[in-house]
């Protein structure tokens, strides 16, 4: 397999593996939310189900452009994950529920290094495809975080 289809094929796993973790979990309507989804002291309003809805949203629409992007050349799709490191940047201005807060560091965090490491591979630095692996590894773990936030 070229290196360039590997970090294609990373990075489209990445975007649909978290929006299915954001898709198993909805967002509860604000008047059926559980304790969990409830207001906490220092979010300013906004409970976990409604600052999941924010993520949820932004994780979407980088899918979408994913989705879109993949279809065409890699540098297309290297753009797509940059773009979708930057709208999660621009929501982590909407979310003051401190426990989803939290995350969005580490989920803006993957986008931006997958998109790094897929450009590199695009430019031709193969050295890149071993770190792969590794971000597959902290792929699973931020998805996981989301999802024990979000899926409650």
């Amino acid at each position: 397999m070229s290196p360039k289809i590997a970090a294609v094929m990373i990075a489209a796993v990445a975007m649909l593996g978290l929006s299915a973790c954001a898709a198993s979990s909805p967002a509860e309507p604000e008047s059926e939310a559980t304790s969990q989804s409830s207001d906490q002291p220092g979010d300013e309003g906004q409970s976990t189900a409604d600052a999941c809805a924010l993520v949820q949203e932004s994780i979407e629409e980088a899918t979408a452009d994913f989705e879109s992007a993949a279809t065409s050349d890699p540098a297309t799709a290297v753009e797509a994950m940059r773009s979708a490191a930057e709208k999660l940047g621009e929501t982590a201005t909407q979310v003051t529920n401190d426990e989803v807060a939290a995350l969005l560091p580490s989920l803006e965090s993957m986008f931006t290094e997958v998109g790094e490491v897929m450009d590199a591979i695009v430019q031709g630095d193969t050295t890149k495809v071993d770190d792969l692996s590794e971000l597959g590894t902290k792929f699973r773990e931020t998805s996981e975080a989301f999802q024990e936030v979000c899926a409650a």
